[in-house]
């Protein structure tokens, strides 16, 4: 192996092949959205949340969750369940470990930008 071909291999991607890598990561249709990455993170972060709860923290209406939310579950990131409580029903969310492991392989991406 020459000298070129070795530091070819040592070198970090260019600008252009990292941003391919993350439109790449980011093809699915379920993460093409800033709101349903949040929503990710901020499950990955605390493993289980409130509708109440991720509404407070992404600044997302309801409809605009709810909508998230389907697509996420469809994706298979997280799982909903409706729950009775004191004060009515009440929706949990909790990411899967296929959405943990998405959210995983984002940020990795994410991260190897080199900005």
């Amino acid at each position: 192996m020459s000298d070129s071909e070795d530091k070819s291999n040592d070198q970090a991607p260019s600008p252009a092949e990292s941003f391919q890598s993350l439109n790449e990561r980011l093809s699915s249709a379920s993460l093409k959205s800033s709101g349903r990455l949040l929503i990710l993170i901020l499950l990955a972060m605390n493993k289980k949340a409130t509708a109440t709860e991720l509404r407070a923290l992404t600044g997302l209406a309801r409809g605009s969750l709810q909508n998230h939310l389907e697509k996420l579950e469809s994706a298979g990131y997280v799982r909903t369940k409706n729950v009775k409580s004191f004060g009515g029903r009440r929706q949990t969310v909790e990411i899967t470990q296929e959405g943990i492991d998405a959210c995983r392989e984002v940020l990795r991406t994410i991260q190897g930008l080199h900005l």
